[in-house]
């Protein structure tokens, strides 16, 4: 395979600002100010996470967890973050619109096979480690409103029962993450002041 030249890194880098530039319905302090997060910064915030669990499951590569990690929501680039509460519409196209994404990434990046390979695969959900970065995907927005006290529950009127209702079959996929859910659940029921219970 021929060596990616410095105008083929400077594309790598282009794809990677727009990744950054995808905001999530989630916010953050930045400095002060509450602000959406990125895709990026939700991306990073999920690697580091796998990869600090990751030696409590030897069972799982965690090579394969951190790669898994930071490709996980990359056709979001193209397709656009699909907010979990968002509109019927919203939520029907979105798998059209992420396979669509995937297919114009594997277009772009034909020089990049191990990304569209693990784009596919994380889809499928067909590895162990798959599993895990996607039950761990659904923890992570509860980790980032619980840390900056429930600011995003509170402006988009999310309670526990929501929470719980569309995420516990999809935690449900990792038995190393599931028990992880159970204890957020615990502790959101004892927070009234960040979520109400229903």
């Amino acid at each position: 395979m021929k060596r990616p030249d410095l105008d083929r890194l400077i594309e790598l880098q282009r794809l990677l600002q727009a990744f950054g530039s995808v905001d999530r319905v989630v916010h953050r302090d930045h400095n002060g100010t509450m602000r959406q997060e990125t895709d990026v910064e939700h991306s990073y915030n999920l690697a580091m996470t796998a990869w600090f669990l990751a030696p409590h499951f030897p069972e799982l590569d965690r090579d394969l967890l951190l790669r898994y990690a930071l490709v996980h929501d990359l056709v979001e680039v193209h397709a656009g973050d699909t907010y979990v509460y968002g509109s019927r519409e919203e939520l029907a196209s979105k798998h059209d619109r992420e396979a669509a994404a995937a297919s114009k990434l594997a277009a772009e990046w034909s020089d990049f096979p191990e990304l569209h390979e693990l784009i596919q695969s994380y889809e499928a959900r067909d590895t162990a480690e798959g599993r895990f970065v996607y039950a761990l995907d659904k923890l992570m927005p509860i980790f980032a409103i619980y840390i900056h006290d429930g600011y995003t529950w509170k402006q988009e009127g999310i309670t526990v029962a929501m929470l719980d209702r569309i995420k516990r079959d999809k935690v449900a996929l990792s038995p190393e993450i599931q028990p992880y859910f159970e204890d957020l659940i615990q502790l959101l029921l004892t927070s009234p002041h960040l979520i109400p219970a229903k």
